[in-house]
């Protein structure tokens, strides 16, 4: 029976300064279809491969000028020739030989004399092999270059936001500011029809200024420009500040409202201004999705490592399991139907974990559909600097 014919011209150069055994190689790999090209030794194989690429190379280890083993080396060390197969024959079959062929760079190793079934059957599983691993290296060669555009587009989208969200803030602070002198008729009366107008006016205004800072502190994080003013800070100040901001919104949305701080915190080394940022998202997202009656507290206590926690806990609509991920992605929206209700960009959880992230923290959510949402921002223990004076814990705030 005649062996399978591999019913292809694939290249493959036999270097071996035997005439006899190079003319037997080339006689059978012609009948299996293969095209030849024969070199007497390293040097003259490698100068014909600057001129032609080989599929695959039978090389000998032992001979004249240049032996197998350069030859393996030389042509790894070129690009155009990194991965071509290459199969060690030879009559060296000694352990020794054997791991210096692989090293030099042999794909594999057939030991002389040759039996022809083998070295055809070996052939073809090697360059069967090498189309597979070309285009694994032509898929990855595509990935990288993907994923180098979309880091690039990523980057100048960021940089785009960035500008426009600044370019935007400035003529808004002047239709805020006119609204404000406007609302208090500070330069004459003005009719109540007009004075309704310009509440609408500056609350707008104000909105959508809220929305375009989001845009533009996420986009400075995006870009590593977000930077941390830390200084030594009493936490209690902080929360009180930030949690007195929220209570207002709490109160008219009828939802009763607890802050706890634990007494004794030491003083904490970090950003006041972002961790009050921090508080304000939590507790503004916290209100934003519990309905009326419902209830939010917030705990700030040393957590089981020794740092410090911010535990915004709320009876709101809560989030399903598979949607938390979505709710912390930059624009994620976990349901486009909640998106026109309770409106937002989408920017606040993500650019409160890049905040939380700047001090070394990490912020976790745990929720349950119609139960309501735990948010939990973790800071490490290094961020207290010092042990203040026992002090009694500050008592809890309640609003109706």
């Amino acid at each position: 029976m005649q062996p399978e014919s591999s019913g292809n011209s694939e290249l493959i150069f036999i270097v071996d300064d035997d005439d006899i055994l190079r003319a037997m190689m080339r006689a059978e790999l012609e009948e299996e279809g293969y095209a030849i090209v024969e070199a007497v030794d390293g040097e003259e194989a490698y100068q014909r491969c600057t001129e032609q690429l080989p599929d695959l190379m039978v090389v000998d280890v032992v001979m004249p000028r240049m032996d197998g083993f350069e030859l393996c080396r030389a042509l790894r060390n070129r690009p155009e020739t990194a991965f071509v197969p290459i199969l060690m024959a030879t009559g060296l079959d000694d352990a020794a030989s054997v791991a210096r062929a692989y090293d030099a760079g042999a794909t594999d190793f057939i030991a002389k004399p040759l039996t022809w079934i083998m070295l055809v059957h070996r052939i073809r599983y090697m360059l069967r092999a090498a189309r597979a691993f070309s285009a694994i290296r032509e898929n990855e060669d595509r990935l990288l270059r993907a994923i180098d555009a979309a880091e690039t587009a990523n980057r100048t989208k960021t940089e785009f936001l960035a500008n426009m969200s600044h370019e935007l803030r400035t003529p808004l602070n002047a239709i805020i500011g006119f609204s404000d002198l406007i609302r208090a008729r500070t330069y004459g009366p003005i009719s109540d029809k007009y004075l309704e107008y310009i509440v609408h006016i500056g609350e707008s205004g104000t909105h959508l200024l809220s929305i375009i800072n989001d845009i533009l502190d996420y986009s400075k994080a995006e870009v590593k420009h977000l930077a941390l003013t830390e200084e030594e800070i009493d936490v209690s100040s902080v929360v009180n500040l930030a949690a007195g901001l929220v209570e207002e919104m709490a109160r008219r949305a009828q939802i009763d409202y607890r802050v706890a701080i634990e007494g004794n915190l030491p003083i904490f080394r970090g950003d006041a201004a972002k961790l009050r940022q921090i508080l304000i998202n939590l507790l503004g997202n916290a209100v934003k999705f519990t309905p009326a009656g419902g209830s939010i507290t917030l705990d700030v206590e040393r957590n089981a490592d020794g740092g410090l926690d911010f535990l915004v806990r709320d009876t709101g609509i809560g989030i399903a399991a598979d949607k938390i991920a979505v709710a912390l992605a930059p624009f994620g929206q976990v349901d486009n139907t909640l998106a026109r209700a309770y409106g937002g960009t989408g920017l606040g959880l993500p650019l409160t974990t890049a905040l939380v992230e700047l001090h070394g923290g990490t912020l976790t959510l745990a929720s349950e559909v119609g139960k309501g949402t735990d948010a939990r921002a973790s800071f490490p223990p290094e961020r207290f600097v010092t042990s203040p004076a026992d002090t009694a814990a500050v008592p809890q705030r309640e609003v109706a």
